[in-house]
């Protein structure tokens, strides 16, 4: 089961949740090589990243998780380990291109539609946000002092973000949309000055070009780039687009359709926006959706689309109140709470209806 590692491979994120899911066995490296039968070496250098963990093959990644599964690994937490296989994967690839270009057709963030659960993935290194499956384990167990996230070195984070650059600006074909939206939306997560002003040039692009936004792709680039800007502290570009686009139907019910591939109610993958928004619309229910809108109402940098997205969802789904994961009387507390001054005035009437259609549903 040891692999062959390649030069260029990052392993910081299999790695870590290894090490994490190697915890919740409560083994030691030398009781889980034993177990494993494998050399203590072999341990250390897949929970160090040294000996990546996507050198295994397929059915011996299978097996290893299967392994800490039946060690007393939570099972929720060991499916983790194949998708942060794929998110080194991303990471290796995109590190090692820096500021080269690679064609759209052999990016990884060019032939898939990527959902929440594998890009918290290959985000967590930059937010320290361990994703929701793992949240429970705790932390490593080892000697002393350790990093509580998987670690990349600053000249790595740097290539990271320069090739998210060089993506967005080099993916202008109608073939490269996926790449070029999924890159701007990675582009939120980058700190460095430059990249806010990139991306403020991007959102004025994208709002300037004629009907650039009412084709699938634009509309979905403009939601990135705005989110982008959010999570770095301005809200108007998204509250400009809450208040533009997502006032046309096609829009609010593209949003909505995202939102459910994005957080797994649509188990179908996709190689383009389009095909997803098309494909998903009849197949999404809506409950994962409202549960999570519901707990993210207090989020300062998102709550503007997350409260219009779920106003969106009651007018689509109303039965939704009566039917979904959270009681009326659980949705109209979290909605009640989420009411304050300091909402925007658009998110703030929108709440107050969805607090409404709570305290009416089932009557």
């Amino acid at each position: 089961m040891q692999g062959e590692a390649r030069r260029d491979d990052v392993g910081v994120v299999a790695a870590f949740v290894f090490k994490l899911l190697r915890s919740a066995t409560g083994c030691r490296q030398t009781d889980i090589a034993e177990r494993l039968r494998v050399d203590v070496s072999t341990i250390q250098g897949w929970e160090s990243g040294r000996r990546p963990l996507s050198a295994l093959s397929t059915t011996n990644l299978l097996r290893l998780r299967n392994s800490l599964i039946a060690l007393g690994a939570p099972a929720s937490a060991a499916k983790v380990l194949i998708d942060a296989v794929e998110a080194d994967v991303i990471l290796s690839t995109v590190i090692g291109a820096g500021s080269l270009v690679i064609d759209a057709g052999a990016h990884p963030l060019g032939v898939a539609v990527l959902r929440r659960s594998l890009l918290a993935l290959v985000t967590w290194p930059f937010t320290g946000v361990a994703p929701a499956p793992l949240r429970g384990l705790g932390t490593p167990l080892g000697r002393g002092p350790a990093p509580t996230y998987p670690q990349l070195s600053a000249d790595m984070r740097d290539r990271f973000f320069d090739h998210m650059l060089t993506a967005a600006d080099s993916a202008t074909s109608g073939d490269a949309a996926l790449l070029r939206r999924q890159a701007v939306y990675l582009l939120g997560y980058d700190s460095r000055p430059g990249t806010m002003a990139w991306l403020t040039t991007e959102y004025q692009r994208i709002v300037r070009a004629n009907g650039a936004t009412h084709t699938p792709a634009g509309f979905l680039l403009g939601r990135s780039a705005a989110l982008g800007l959010a999570r770095h502290g301005d809200l108007d570009p998204i509250r400009r687009f809450i208040g533009t686009d997502l006032t046309e139907p096609q829009h609010a019910s593209a949003n909505l359709v995202y939102w459910a591939y994005w957080l797994g109610e649509i188990p179908e993958a996709y190689a383009s926006d389009g095909d997803m928004l098309l494909g998903g619309e009849a197949v999404w229910t809506g409950h994962r959706l409202m549960g999570h809108l519901l707990n993210h109402l207090d989020d300062p940098k998102h709550a503007d689309l997350n409260a219009h997205t779920l106003w969106s969802l009651v007018l689509a789904r109303p039965n939704l109140l009566d039917t979904g994961p959270v009681s009326r009387s659980e949705a109209s507390t979290k909605v009640e709470v989420a009411l304050h001054d300091g909402l925007d005035q658009r998110a703030y009437r929108e709440l107050s209806e969805v607090y409404f259609a709570t305290r009416l549903a089932g009557r």
